[in-house]
């Protein structure tokens, strides 16, 4: 596969169904930049992440977090200097990635989008879809092992779409080098996307955006090793109830040497990728994560559906805590089906629990009988 820097891309505009990046045009010209800056900005238990030149010519942002933090983006944007942005990567359609990039993609002059191609049923999903439309935005498919046409670094593509019933298995990761330092961007990549990107590509990074904000579904042992950053940024939200970041995958990441800063604790975090290593100006975060509580007693599991309300869980405003009731639910699966209920609303239905990660039809059958809407 020929690089951006060795081929000339013609921008062709077809149907809103999307573009491929060979269409596009760029020259890779990024040794004329003094620095690469990466703002991890703070968006509550969101994603966001922008990459800007140090002339503010040229900018990259990754996901935008829940729809009432796409103000607040615009805004920094605005005081930044920043009325235009390159690329704008929506790396899965979940509500805390795309929600503020509605307001963004309105009120910013964006170039292009780079989307996982995964769709999604919800509102969030069908307002950014419209503002596309509405704003004639090039759109484009990710495709895992392209470059991304840019002209402040090498931006490689180590995941893109997948037809995984789990979504954040569509999660665009991208790999950035600036001279001879790179940085790592991972979305809400599982350790099943952990394991096929170590498969492909080397994954050893200078900074990494650590998964899915440091859920115990990503960051596995073997990945944190294989990257080794110095640097590892957790996005989170202190009051989460998905008990992020985990504990195990912070004492993971400390073990590997890497030096752990969070939104919460710093608010917007500052990287600057030099080419020597790069430079933080926030102060580490020396936080343990968060520990899944022990479970509680398990309702015993019956054949005959029990009617009595005090023996049944309401899953749509259940703790995680209460959920671990249910037999065979454990911690995780637990803040699963929180997780899943914040992003998705209320079930409205009970089969729409095996949308749930970890809850397959034999689960399902075993809780049906416990669980009430």
């Amino acid at each position: 596969m020929q690089s951006v820097c060795q081929k000339l891309f013609i921008v062709i505009i077809i149907s809103f169904s999307g573009l491929t990046l060979h269409e596009v045009e760029a020259l890779s010209s990024y040794d004329e930049v003094k620095s690469l800056d990466v703002h991890f900005l703070d968006v509550g238990q969101g994603d966001s992440t922008l990459i800007v030149s140090d002339d503010k010519e040229t900018a990259i942002l990754i996901d935008g977090g829940r729809p009432d933090e796409g103000e607040k983006i615009v805004q920094t944007l605005n005081q930044a200097g920043i009325d235009e942005l390159e690329w704008v990567v929506a790396t899965h359609p979940d509500i805390d990635h795309i929600g503020g990039l509605i307001d963004v993609l309105h009120d910013i002059d964006v170039e292009n989008v780079l989307d996982s191609g995964r769709t999604h049923t919800t509102e969030t999903y069908k307002k950014y879809r419209e503002v596309l439309k509405e704003k004639n935005i090039n759109f484009f498919v990710a495709e895992e092992g392209e470059t991304l046409p840019t002209s402040i670094a090498d931006v490689k593509i180590l995941n893109g779409y997948s037809d995984s019933k789990i979504q954040n298995e569509s999660s665009i990761a991208l790999y950035v080098t600036y001279k001879n330092d790179s940085l790592l961007l991972t979305g809400d990549a599982t350790a099943e996307t952990e394991k096929d990107m170590m498969k492909e590509y080397s994954v050893k990074a200078d900074v990494l955006k650590v998964a899915h904000h440091g859920s115990a579904t990503s960051s596995s042992s073997p990945f944190v090793k294989a990257v080794s950053p110095d640097i590892a940024v957790l996005p989170f939200d202190k009051d989460n109830e998905f008990g992020h970041p985990n504990a195990e995958v912070v004492q993971r990441f400390r073990q590997s040497g890497a030096i752990l800063y969070s939104t919460e604790q710093s608010d917007s975090i500052y990287v600057a990728l030099t080419g020597v290593g790069p430079h933080v100006d926030s102060k580490a975060w020396e936080g343990e994560g968060k520990r899944y509580p022990k479970a509680t007693p398990k309702i015993k599991p019956s054949s005959q559906k029990n009617d009595d309300i005090d023996n049944s869980i309401y899953v749509n405003g259940a703790t995680a805590e209460e959920l671990q009731q249910l037999p065979d639910i454990g911690p995780m699966v637990a803040s699963f089906i929180v997780e899943y209920r914040t992003k998705h609303g209320k079930f409205k239905k009970a089969e729409e629990l095996q949308e749930v990660n970890g809850i397959g039809r034999a689960a399902f059958e075993k809780i049906k009988p416990y669980i009430i809407l």
